[in-house]
């Protein structure tokens, strides 16, 4: 019996007590999941490990790239992929990359590094060192594995673009930020994990108070891991969440490692234990769709009925995410950040286009899909069509101007071409405008 299948036997965890464990949980190593499985973030396996999945679901070529003009000369870019063909995350990744490449008249090449830290970097190596080394190198510093390559990097002509996990604290000591220590490192592209995660504590509190306005909350976190950076920010930004009420008790936090099966597990050994105490279970937090979905099979084979007897939060903007909050099963599914992929896709452009485009690091905000908004935004969701999206217009015109990635503008501008499609005007924006920069909290959008 696992490390964290045993923590179900133990007194409970009061807040306090959390905010010590979550600080310390990168160095301790405390937090294990109850069965064997391969880890990487936010990876939910959909389709075979051998079968690449297709770059748009729905099938559609895209043309317009090729009918409109394009901006710049053509640039080559290779992303090497931390995760397997066919998981559901890094394909969302990949497909909007793919479609933000061809906005932007770049050779995009993907190779998979299969979640093997030692092949990310081999895969890395063998493209800065290929004769035909690509203009721009995309990495994600899965298990921080691509902080090193950096050095490498500046040995050659490519350009090194990072997205989704930054480098750590520590890393950052050695290797600075883009352009400072680095020539070859251009730019980061980072979703705001934390306040996502906040978000969704928040979101479970104040539904919860609906119907126990006083009394105690007992609760469930269910975190990825405790290594990489977008997972540590999103757990911190749990922890701040809940810590807002201090009539909320999170009983356990159980790492999942981002998958169904673990999930379901757990959440089975954690229930078993509320029974055997006489405890309640008010809400479960899962740090992506995957666990969510795990939690959720899990109260329905205990007999309870999850949106009802059990509030349960997800992330990822999955297509099982948003037919789970559709259901109403789930309360939210936070997300928008595969988009990076794209928004690096953005950056590589101008800075090739750009006089004296300064390297920098682009925070950017995800939002909720939720009961009030997912029959306008979830059918985009479910089946995408990447290509009514038009990522060229998030370029810069300037060098010093600042960028406005936002996921929900381009499901704004899907929304636009569909009603353009259909000869119906388009509905206004839901959403207040925020740009990349903004580190507040976003208004969920309507």
């Amino acid at each position: 019996m696992s490390a964290a299948t045993n923590r179900t036997e133990r007194a409970q965890l009061g807040l306090p007590r959390l905010i010590i464990l979550c600080g310390c949980l990168a160095l301790s190593g405390l937090v294990n999941a109850s069965s064997s499985g391969s880890y990487s973030s936010d990876l939910t396996p959909r389709a075979s490990e051998n079968t690449q999945a297709p770059a748009y679901p729905s099938g559609q070529s895209r043309a317009r790239g090729a009918l409109e003009a394009i901006p710049g000369r053509p640039l080559t870019a290779t992303f090497v992929n931390p995760g397997l063909r066919g998981e559901r995350f890094w394909d969302m990744v990949t497909d909007t990359m793919q479609a933000a490449a061809l906005d932007l008249n770049i050779s995009l090449e993907v190779v998979y590094a299969e979640r093997n830290p030692y092949l990310l970097k081999k895969l890395a190596i063998q493209a800065l060192e290929s004769p035909a080394a690509p203009d721009y190198l995309l990495l994600v510093n899965e298990e921080q594995a691509a902080s090193e390559l950096l050095t490498i990097a500046d040995g050659h002509d490519t350009h090194v673009v990072m997205l989704l996990n930054g480098l750590t604290r520590e890393e950052a000591l050695t290797h600075g930020t883009p352009g400072s220590l680095h020539s070859s490192w251009i730019g980061s592209v980072i979703p705001d994990n934390h306040t996502a995660g906040k978000r969704m504590a928040t979101q479970l509190i104040k539904v919860a108070r609906e119907g126990s306005p006083t009394g105690q909350l007992h609760g469930l976190a269910l975190i990825g891991d405790t290594r990489t950076p977008a997972s540590i920010a999103r757990n911190t930004g749990m922890v701040a969440g809940f810590s807002q009420d201090q009539g909320v008790q999170i009983d356990r936090i159980l790492e999942a490692r981002w998958n169904t099966r673990d999930a379901e597990h757990l959440t089975g050994q954690y229930l078993k234990w509320v029974s055997r105490s006489s405890g309640q279970n008010d809400l479960i937090w899962a740090a992506n769709d995957a666990m969510a979905e795990g939690a959720i099979l899990a109260l329905e084979s205990a007999g309870l009925t999850p949106g009802v007897d059990v509030l349960v939060a997800g992330l990822n903007w999955s297509p099982e995410g948003i037919s789970m909050v559709k259901d109403q099963r789930m309360l939210l599914t936070d997300g928008g950040h595969f988009m990076a992929g794209a928004w690096a896709m953005v950056m590589a452009r101008d800075h090739a286009d750009i006089e004296d485009w300064p390297p920098r690091t682009i925070n950017f905000p995800m939002s909720a899909i939720t009961h009030d908004n997912v029959a306008r935004y979830g059918p985009l969701l479910e089946n995408p069509d990447w290509e009514a999206a038009d990522f060229a217009a998030f370029g810069l015109q300037a060098s010093r101007d600042d960028y406005e990635f936002d996921p929900m503008r381009v499901l704004t501008q899907m929304l636009g071409h569909q009603a353009a499609a259909s000869g119906l005007p388009p509905q206004a924006p839901a959403t207040q405008k925020k740009t990349a920069r903004s580190s507040a909290l976003m208004d969920t959008p309507q």
